[in-house]
């Protein structure tokens, strides 16, 4: 979505109330300059497989985009244990059309096991050096009960707005297996674009100008790659990742961009072409499509739907409110039809304890009610064709593409689809969501409208909603100096009250903060706990805020009983 749209509902809302820790880089392993300087990672753990990722400066001149450097062969070893001894291994040649990247698809790996892993330059200039170690776990065998899975949530990481805190606390963490991260990994805009609170321009990115080709988009993915903090991260464990729209550009859909970060006569074809390509390079993804998911076991499986590269174009409100054509149009798709398919294939047919969306943008109704009134209520869907959920006030999140919404929600609920068709509910689905820069705790309606009206109050799912890392956040983008910090906090508090009352759906909203997820899985329960700190001062601590819990069989969010340990 476009930041003026989020910082308008947000601002509006609140007007409405007035496995082992991995080590530090040793030396010789510098993440700021040398042959290994953008790190290490893994990603996508399989019971026997890993990606394994790193980029080579062969040569100093051979930055990032530049397109420099001569072809340079690497070999790359797995194993059990920090001596490398019976490491599994393998040569791969890289070189500037891959931006001198490297990614492989280590195989042959037991399930549930901890390993490490790293890179060694066999030859030119730089044949010796050896990159740092990562750490990563495989995923448990499909018929293994592991008991219990824990794991870091997070999303929208704006290089400019502050410093990575979350990433930080995460990388530092002994207890999380890996991070789930659900978009806007990096952001597009020029350098002073878009910045944090109170009007704060924290550090500065790197191209200067705002990314267009695919030097630029290579260029930001080294620069953010650098950063201590997200170097250690994905050194520390595997990531799971999908992008959102800022890897792109802003509001990001299957044939254009709606957003405020293009420009007339740009390419966007051409930009979305080049970004895809940066991506793939320097992310620990096996490739397109982006789209999958990933067994953990008996005791969860996690579908991670690709919510950008497939969806119709964005409406803007109030053209989103039209009876008819607007966000509640039958024929409006999120997913793409055959994603759409995918994924209710997958969903049903799973047979794990939980499903876990990985799920870009919220997919709880933040919606404004038609009326109160149950009879007019009911007029206005029938006769005027309004939809049943309310009134959008985003319509970039799932609440504009309420019908297609609708129907994963009647197939989570045990039917077919709109034709009300029984089924088997399914018992334990949660959705964890990013994209909107703030953290809630919802359940998930079988029926908004009928929900708000009182008729009929089943939840047939949950949702938590996972705060920026250090994207302007609703306080960020209202307080635009310190002065304004308590009138600002005053406005958003009552906001986030009125948001409760209105949608009382909604368990938990914070407008604030920033931070990070990390949730718990075991056979009873899955519980998120938010973690939120200050992100304009480099070492700040994060804290403990509030934990929630969607219990198996009785879907909904309901207060956890403390943090966890």
């Amino acid at each position: 979505m476009t930041r003026f749209s989020r910082r308008g509902f947000l601002a509006g809302a609140a007007a409405l109330g007035a496995l082992a820790m991995a080590p530090r880089a040793a030396a010789g392993e510098s993440r700021e300059s040398g042959v290994f300087a953008h790190s290490v990672a893994s990603g996508d753990p399989l019971p026997d497989a890993l990606v394994l990722w790193t980029r080579v400066t062969p040569v100093p001149d051979a930055t990032p985009g530049s397109g420099r450097g001569e072809p340079t062969t690497v070999r790359w070893e797995i194993a059990r244990s920090e001596t490398f001894s019976g490491a599994l291994s393998g040569d791969v040649r890289t070189d500037a059309s891959a931006d001198h990247t490297v990614k492989v698809d280590a195989t042959g790996l037991a399930p549930a096991t901890d390993y490490v892993f790293r890179f060694t330059v066999l030859d030119g200039p730089a044949a010796g050096s050896v990159s740092r170690t990562g750490h990563a776990r495989t995923a448990p065998a499909p018929g293994a009960d592991p008991g219990s899975l824990r794991f870091g949530v997070c999303s929208c990481a704006n290089y400019e707005a502050g410093y990575f805190r979350a990433y930080r606390d995460m990388a530092d963490r002994s207890d999380l297996e890996f991070t789930l991260h659900l978009g806007d990994f990096t952001y597009e805009y020029a350098t002073g674009e878009y910045g944090g609170a109170y009007d704060t321009t924290v550090r500065r990115v790197q191209p200067a100008n705002r990314t267009v080709t695919l030097a630029d988009y290579r260029i930001r993915q080294g620069f953010y790659h650098q950063d201590a903090d997200l170097a250690d991260l994905l050194a520390a464990r595997p990531l799971i990742a999908i992008w959102d729209d800022h890897e792109f550009s802003d509001n990001s859909w299957r044939d254009g961009v709606t957003g405020n970060s293009v420009e007339p006569g740009d390419d966007v074809a051409a930009m979305k072409a080049a970004a895809t390509q940066a991506y793939l390079e320097w992310m620990p993804v096996r490739g397109l499509p982006l789209q999958r998911h990933l067994r953990f076991g008996t005791l969860a499986e996690f579908i991670i739907p690709d919510l950008r590269s497939f969806r119709d174009e964005q409406q803007e409100i109030p053209a989103a409110w039209q009876a008819g054509s607007g966000a509640g149009a039958t024929d409006r798709t999120m997913m793409g039809h055959s994603q759409a398919d995918w994924f209710t294939d997958v969903l049903t047919s799973s047979d794990t304890r939980w499903q876990l969306i990985g799920n870009e943008v919220m997919l709880a109704p933040m919606t404004l009610p038609n009326t109160l009134d149950p009879r007019i209520h009911d007029w206005l869907v029938d006769q005027v064709g309004l939809p049943s959920d309310g009134l959008a006030l985003n319509a970039d999140q799932w609440d504009g593409y309420m019908a297609e919404r609708q129907r994963i929600i009647n197939v989570i609920g045990g039917k077919a689809g709109n034709s009300g068709d029984a089924g088997d509910a399914k018992a334990g689905v949660v959705f964890l969501t990013g994209d909107i820069h703030s953290s809630w705790a919802a359940d998930i309606p079988a029926h908004a409208g009928d929900w708000r009206l009182g008729r009929n109050r089943q939840a047939v799912a949950t949702e938590f909603v996972v705060p920026s890392v250090t994207a302007a956040s609703a306080y960020d983008g209202m307080a635009s100096s310190p002065a304004l910090k308590e009138p600002v906090l005053a406005a958003l508090g009552a906001g986030e009250s009125i948001i409760a009352q209105v949608d009382d759906w909604f368990r938990y909203v914070d407008l604030t903060q920033h931070g990070y997820m990390a949730v718990d899985v075991n056979a009873d329960r899955v519980q998120a706990d938010w973690h939120h700190g200050d992100v304009l001062t480099k070492d700040a601590p994060l804290t403990w805020s509030t934990g929630f819990m969607a219990v198996h069989g009785s879907p909904g969010a309901v207060p956890a009983p403390g943090q966890l340990r």
